[in-house]
């Protein structure tokens, strides 16, 4: 897969993404899973293991999803239950349906987490863009995670000198995830200036028309890419317009 164009993985993000925000059915849905799972498996490989304990961890956002709808969604056909507790078609239908968007954006970020700096700029030169959007653009998506990544090793820093957080009152917890978050605050500062000193370095905004050492031309792989999302979205709108 590191023969498409990093243009044609950013498409591909955008357009799962898409799907999962504005298309409601659920074998669509079911379908845009499948074919952004299959991508991030062609890019970073299938990793099963890697893949399932990514997703763990948001399984009970998963379930707690699908408990609000199955008891608050009183349409379509009665499954089982009665009065307050009744499972409706529509309320399984729409807690299915909104996992299955959320996986579908993570995935969809973890395509572009794979693409580095260069990919950026080399995606957004190719469509005459200015630099300064493959720069925001890349940072915002790569801080999130990094920042991530912080909390849960200051997290595992004070489980490891033997504090319970689960047993320190509510006001020490506070104070605990006050200086994390200051911690963390100071990376994300730490981390821009090195960024800006980076850029500066390499002549960011200067004078004069840019040049790009890395180069990359489209390929037959993102033609057939280009195809089949214009395929699969043209056979989408038939359906719904039939």
């Amino acid at each position: 897969m590191n023969k498409l164009h990093p243009l044609s993985f950013i498409i591909a993000a955008l357009w799962f993404s898409t799907a999962a925000i504005f298309v409601p059915q659920l074998p669509w849905l079911t379908l845009a899973f499948l074919l952004c799972a299959i991508l991030r498996g062609l890019l970073t490989g299938f990793n099963f293991r890697l893949w399932w304990k990514q997703v763990r961890k948001m399984i009970p956002l998963f379930l707690a999803i699908l408990v609000i709808q199955l008891l608050f969604t009183k349409k379509g056909e009665l499954l089982w239950g009665k009065s307050w507790y009744a499972i409706y078609s529509v309320g399984l239908h729409r807690g299915i349906a909104v996992s299955l968007r959320l996986l579908i954006l993570f995935f969809s970020a973890q395509i572009l987490l794979r693409l580095n700096y260069e990919d950026f700029d080399i995606a957004f030169n190719t469509l005459h863009l200015p630099e300064e959007f493959a720069f925001m653009i890349f940072y915002t998506i790569h801080i999130i995670p990094s920042a991530g990544e912080h909390i849960q090793h200051s997290l595992q820093l004070v489980k490891l000198r033997g504090i319970n957080m689960r047993k320190l009152p509510l006001k020490s917890q506070l104070t605990i995830y006050r200086y994390i978050s200051l911690s963390v605050l100071a990376d994300v500062l730490s981390r821009s200036e090195v960024q800006a000193i980076a850029l500066d370095l390499r002549g960011f905004r200067s004078t004069g028309k840019p040049t790009h050492l890395l180069q990359k031309n489209f390929s037959l792989y993102d033609l057939m890419l280009y195809l089949s999302i214009i395929i699969i979205t043209l056979v989408y709108l038939f359906s719904i317009l039939a």
